[in-house]
Parts: C-alpha cells; sequence; structure tokens
C-alpha cells in the first residue's frame, strides 16, 4: 500500500509538470516540486597497528514531493554496501535501510511539524549525514556516543515569534521503536529533546540544547545538555560542540560525580586557496561509568572542486589508541 501512494504521488506530479530538469549535486527536479537525487563514497583506513580496510561506505537515494504546505521526503540507502579489511574477505551487502521518512507541514515559518524518521535535530555535526558535505571523513565523539543519530516521532519547529525572530528552536518527542530500528547508534523507543539556535547573522550562530532517553541495548535511561557555535570570518572557520550527560543511578558506585559523560570537539578551517580547506580538530570524550575515554587530535586535507564532490584526507593521533589514517572520495548526484 505505502508503494502505492508512492506513486500515485509521483504520477500525478509527472503529469502536471512543466519543467523537468536535472543539475549535477541538485539531482532531478520537477518543477520545483519533486526532487531525486542520491550519494555515494568511497573510503579506505589504515592503523598504526597495521590493520586496515576499504569500503563503499553508503549508497544512497533520496526524494521529496512538495505539495502546497506539504513535503513528504524520504531517503533509502545501502551501507557499507561493499567492504574489506585486514580480518575479512570482501563482500557485499546491499541490504537497503530506512535513513529518513516524513511527512512535514509548514504553517508558517514560526510553526511547521514533522513526523516520522527523521535526523535527530540536535548540535552541528549531526545535521549533516552525507560525506560530501562533511568536512571530515571521522566524525567527532559528539555526534556518535552522546544521543542517537535517529529519532522516530514528531519534531515542532520554526522560528521564535517573539523574543527574536532569528531564534530557531525544536521540540522533539518519540515514544516508540525507531522505523529501522537497528540502522541508528543507539537504539532508543524513548526520547524527548530540545534546541535553541541564534543566529546573529548569516556567518555565526550559537545555541544549547538537551534530552532524554532510553538505551534498549544498555537499559539505561541518559539525560544530557549541550552547547555549540559556529563562526565565519572569511578564510577561516570555527565550529565546536560540548555534552554533558547524566546515567542511571546504579552508575555512581565508584565515583561521587553527577556528571557521567563529558566531550567536547573544537574544529578549525582555513581555506588554504581555492576549493582546498586545512583542518584541524582536537576532541575529548569521559565515560565514568563504563571507564571509556578519547583524546584525539586530527589534522585534514578537504578538496571540493564543486560543492558536491569531496576528496580528503586525514591523519588522528590518538592519546591511548593506534593513530590512523583515513581518506574518502564522495559525490553527491
Amino acid at each position: 500500500m505505502k508503494r502505492v501512494i508512492a506513486v500515485f504521488f509521483l504520477f500525478i506530479s509527472v503529469v502536471q509538470a512543466t519543467e523537468l530538469q536535472y543539475r549535477f549535486g541538485r539531482g532531478l527536479s520537477i518543477d520545483n516540486r519533486f526532487y531525486l537525487g542520491g550519494y555515494t563514497s568511497l573510503q579506505y583506513e589504515y592503523r598504526e597497528n597495521g590493520y586496515y580496510e576499504y569500503k563503499v561506505d553508503d549508497l544512497a537515494v533520496l526524494g521529496f514531493l512538495r505539495f502546497n504546505k506539504f513535503k513528504i521526503f524520504g531517503e533509502l540507502e545501502a551501507r557499507n554496501w561493499y567492504y574489506k579489511s585486514k580480518n575479512t574477505d570482501g563482500e557485499f551487502n546491499l541490504k537497503l535501510h530506512t535513513e529518513r521518512i516524513y511527512l512535514q507541514y509548514d504553517f508558517n515559518e514560526h510553526f511547521k511539524i514533522r513526523g516520522g524518521r527523521f535526523i535527530t535535530p540536535l548540535g552541528i555535526w549531526n545535521q549533516v549525514h552525507i560525506n560530501a558535505l562533511k568536512w571530515t571523513t571521522s566524525d567527532p565523539v559528539t555526534a556518535v556516543w552522546f544521543y542517537p543519530w535517529f529519532s522516530t516521532g514528531l519534531d515542532i519547529f520554526g522560528f521564535l515569534p517573539v523574543l527574536s525572530e532569528n531564534t530557531e528552536y525544536h521540540f522533539f518527542i518519540q515514544k516508540t521503536k525507531n522505523i529501522d530500528h537497528e540502522y541508528n547508534n543507539v537504539k532508543s523507543d524513548d526520547f524527548i529533546g530540545f534546541q535553541f539556535k541564534k543566529y546573529f547573522d548569516v556567518n555565526r550562530y550559537a545555541g544549547f540544547n538537551g534530552g532524554r532517553f532510553y538505551d534498549t541495548d544498555l537499559r539505561e535511561t541518559t539525560t544530557f545538555v549541550g552547547f555549540f557555535g559556529y563562526l565565519n570570518i572569511k578564510r577561516f572557520y570555527l565550529m565546536g560542540e560540548a555534552y554533558l550527560a547524566h546515567e542511571n543511578e546504579e552508575h555512581h558506585t565508584s565515583y561521587s560525580s553527577r556528571i557521567d559523560k563529558e566531550s567536547y570537539y573544537l574544529q578549525m578551517v582555513y581555506r588554504v586557496f581555492s576549493r582546498n580547506y586545512l583542518i584541524l580538530r582536537n576532541e575529548y570524550f569521559n565515560d565514568r561509568s563504563d571507564n571509556g575515554y578519547l583524546h584525539v587530535w586530527t589534522i585534514g586535507w578537504n578538496y571540493k572542486p564543486r560543492f558536491n564532490i569531496s576528496l580528503k584526507g586525514e591523519f588522528q593521533i590518538f592519546e591511548k589508541r593506534a593513530n590512523r589514517f583515513l581518506t574518502s572520495f564522495a559525490v553527491l548526484f
């Protein structure tokens, strides 16, 4: 039934279309109401302990249909669809996962609502899941270990109608298993959160967020708060995020702190010359409840001949584990 409905909307959009256009990096569009595109990336990793792996990290198709104030969005992805490492032979995995699928209604700029599976609307880094649009191949720990990448539920968002029209807000809630539940960094069936993001101008913003979620694998509840900011001055880009988290009381047997996890990253990017960017990032993670610790420096280079193409290389220096080199080539169609 779902496929029938999708085909019906696609058929209506094509029949009524007066303009069909394809632009590399922006996909196929019809009347600026229907869009279809995709992306993929190739990745290689080598660690100083001799471990290596290379893979086609993702192969995805995404699209949306606008109808008046409605928007239907869908994205399917085959992740690690080819993978080979030092310890495994090359293998294909063409299983499709539901990255995003939601229905959105825009009442106005101050009040919008979406329901379905969407990217958790928190922070800076987590909002970009397409390799070609990222600064580095690796992700900072704050975007991997602090909250679920995706949520399935309702998200109410927009710009505040009072106090400051340059402040964007999000309030979201999840009270059920995720669509494609296993395809997430943290499995949760109970997640609630918020975010406020103040734009000072197009090149500067800052904000804070918070939330609480239940991890169905670890069977524990985590409450967290976070802060983030972004600044762009000519050739120079500065961004960062920091998070604190508190878990269940039973973890507080060996220490007295109310803070179980703390993490941050601070990243500086400098455009050396046209289409070439030098990246320096410092990140830190400490989990007292599970004795998890990470401190790493990342030095990288990103060559972007076009906005939708990225060739990246980086070297990561770890405090307590083997250093590694990463490189990737990514394209957004």
